[in-house]
């Protein structure tokens, strides 16, 4: 081999080397979660290769912001349980997170670090009959346990042993009951 050629294969090493060290994301599992602070731990389900080419586990990683839909600033959040060997993608950002959690800057220069991990939990290797019937009836449904609310076009479906409604309710149309009226007053 040329010396050209043994110069592009050495450049070509490190820079395969420096790769294997950059994170960009991994599915994993929740180990803890604290709604509190709205983080994690997190264990990456996959194996990590070491500069020597050895396959190892992930190490668990703590202090990781979970994604919510939410608006702080609106007031607005849709929130869920989320539990141990819930499954996640977890994400790793280019930069510390330091300044985005605490409010300040540590000096660190970590990009893709494993201490900069963000989980988007949902991820999960099989779907199930919910997901199965979402899809097939273009609809949104929130099922806990078979209590449920589905949300189609026209039609806003409730399946559960009761209903609790706080607040005035006001109805345009016609209600139709089966069953007894009961008044509580």
């Amino acid at each position: 081999m040329s010396g050209r050629g043994e110069f592009a294969e050495q450049v070509k090493e490190t820079v395969n080397n420096m790769l294997a060290q950059v994170h960009t994301c991994v599915p994993g599992k929740i180990v803890s979660f604290d709604g509190s602070t709205c983080q994690a731990t997190v264990l990456p389900a996959m194996k990590i290769k070491t500069p020597k080419g050895e396959m190892k586990d992930y190490p668990q990683i703590t202090g990781v912001p979970v994604v919510f839909p939410q608006s702080s600033a609106q007031g607005a959040t849709i929130a869920y349980p989320v539990k141990a060997g819930d499954g996640c993608l977890i994400l790793f950002a280019e930069q510390a997170l330091d300044q985005f959690l605490y409010d300040r800057d540590t000096g660190t220069d970590l990009k893709f670090d494993l201490s900069n991990a963000v989980a988007i939990v949902g991820i999960f290797a099989k779907g199930n009959s919910v997901m199965a019937e979402a899809t097939s009836s273009n609809a949104v449904i929130v099922d806990v346990k078979g209590t449920r609310v589905k949300v189609q076009s026209g039609l806003v479906q409730i399946d559960a042993a009761a209903v609790k409604i706080n607040g005035n309710v006001t109805i345009t149309g016609d209600l139709t009951v089966t069953g007894g009226v009961v008044n509580l007053n």
